[in-house]
């Protein structure tokens, strides 16, 4: 699952997935992707799973974030 960091907390440490890339969503840096780590509000990349970026590389743009609660689009 992506997941937002924004470039100041950079690469995530996953617990069960390991990120490979990061991805622009829409309108970056002007965007609702917003950094997941507590406390922060600036705009986040999409980092990607090694299987999410062979998804993308087939011209994938929208990836689900682990709460499922919404999707992010990416550029």
């Amino acid at each position: 699952m992506a997941i937002v960091r924004c470039k100041q907390h950079g690469r995530p440490k996953g617990r069960t997935q390991r990120y490979v890339t990061s991805v622009r969503p829409v309108g970056y840096p002007d965007t609702a992707a917003i950094c997941g780590r507590e406390g922060c509000t600036r705009p986040g990349l999409v980092w990607l799973t090694d299987r999410e970026r062979a998804a993308y590389q087939r011209r994938r743009r929208v990836f689900s974030i682990p709460s499922a609660a919404a999707k992010i689009k990416v550029e």
